[in-house]
């Protein structure tokens, strides 16, 4: 081949690995949403289909479409194959309160919020909840409005959904070669623009080595800020600030949701340890009428039986300051008010309460704070 050949080849080369790599890239980031900056979007109810966005706000319809509607029904589906967790904080829940069912004579929500396993009503402004998913699957909310009542209905809620880490390799050798996957796919016809000398590879966009890869793979990857959300597993609340107030659900109503379970975890390292506040604390006991403390058996019996009280909060591996000497598991009552306890990790606490209710069920709140954890001990003495 005459040299002038070649080099007009080569330039022809060097102009089709130049030019194209700029402009399809750019036009991969514009289209694609898995590119795209974080995009929020606010959604109404009862959709047939479901959403796929990283940030979506559901608000309430207006007071006049909501009194002509029974329920309200949102899908949400998982932005990435990587999405594992749902971060959903209530900038508004203002629902009927929970009644008592003359029937069976247990507290019941009559138009409530469902998502996943909870049921919530009344009033919890600011609150926030995390729900795990499997790999593809959807999140559901349901509203469900109870008739006359619509109008003391209102709510707004965010959506964030948190991506994973991939598995690594050693994990995923050990389980079936399903290929899927790791974010979805830019529009296809894109890749067959790109030089495979830059993307690398025969099997598809970013699969190479090149600079043009390594871009790629870094925007499909899990954002820092996503790690940093990630709430620990069995975690429902995860609080990550050093100090912060925690209450239980529906603290402004004046009582706490029946027949709810779940965990509250707080950001901490292993040297540290964690000093709890209690401002309010009233909780029901076993034997309401017998003074005294409330812990351990007074709050859940070991033994199930039908009806059996069983209200309480666990802080594990804590000390009452006042009372170091006292290092119970299970608190309940309303004894707790006013006192100090201090825990080491995992800082970790579990609510329970039951269908049945009583005048005094109004709940808890409290402060904490993280600090360096202090060298002496509290001495253990018999009770």
């Amino acid at each position: 081949m005459p040299q002038s050949e070649r080099s007009n080849n080569s330039n022809k080369m060097e102009f089709q690995l130049l030019l194209p790599l700029p402009l399809v890239v750019w036009l991969a980031l514009a289209f694609s949403p898995s590119f795209t900056p974080v995009r929020c979007q606010t959604v109404s109810c009862n959709l047939g289909t479901s959403v796929r966005q990283k940030r979506i706000v559901i608000r309430s319809p207006a007071t006049g479409e909501l009194a002509k509607l029974d329920s309200c029904q949102y899908r949400v589906a998982p932005w990435s194959s990587q999405v594992c967790q749902v971060r959903v904080d209530f900038e508004r829940l203002d629902l009927p309160q929970p009644q008592l069912n003359a029937t069976t004579q247990l507290l019941e929500c009559r138009a409530f919020v469902q998502i996943q396993r909870f049921r919530l009503c009344g009033r919890s402004n600011g609150q926030h909840l995390y729900f795990p998913l499997r790999r593809g699957q959807e999140l559901q909310l349901l509203f469900r409005l109870a008739s006359g009542l619509s109008g003391q209905s209102s709510w707004q809620l965010t959506l964030t959904q948190l991506e994973c880490p991939l598995e690594s390799a050693a994990v995923a050798t050990r389980r079936p070669a399903v290929q899927l996957p790791t974010v979805r796919p830019i529009l296809p016809f894109l890749g067959n623009l790109l030089p495979r000398t830059i993307f690398g590879g025969q099997s598809g966009l970013g699969s190479g080595s090149g600079p043009a890869a390594q871009l790629i793979q870094s925007l499909t990857s899990p954002s820092m800020a996503d790690l940093e959300l990630l709430a620990p597993l069995g975690c429902d609340q995860y609080f990550r600030t050093q100090t912060g107030g925690i209450v239980s659900f529906n603290f402004a109503g004046g009582i706490y949701m029946p027949s709810t379970r779940y965990s509250i975890c707080i950001k901490g390292a292993a040297d540290d340890e964690i000093r709890y506040k209690i401002d309010h604390f009233a909780l029901s006991k076993a034997n309401s009428d017998a003074p005294g403390p409330a812990y351990d058996t007074d709050c859940r019996s070991t033994v199930k039986t039908t009806g059996r009280v069983s209200d309480y909060l666990s802080i594990p591996n804590a000390f009452m300051v006042s009372r170091p000497e006292l290092q119970a598991s299970f608190y309940c009552g309303s004894n707790l008010s006013g006192q100090e306890l201090v825990a080491r990790p995992p800082f970790v606490m579990h609510f329970s309460s039951d269908a049945q209710s009583s005048a005094s069920e109004t709940g808890f709140q409290l402060t904490y704070a993280v600090r360096q954890a202090r060298t002496e001990q509290p001495e253990q003495t018999e009770l």
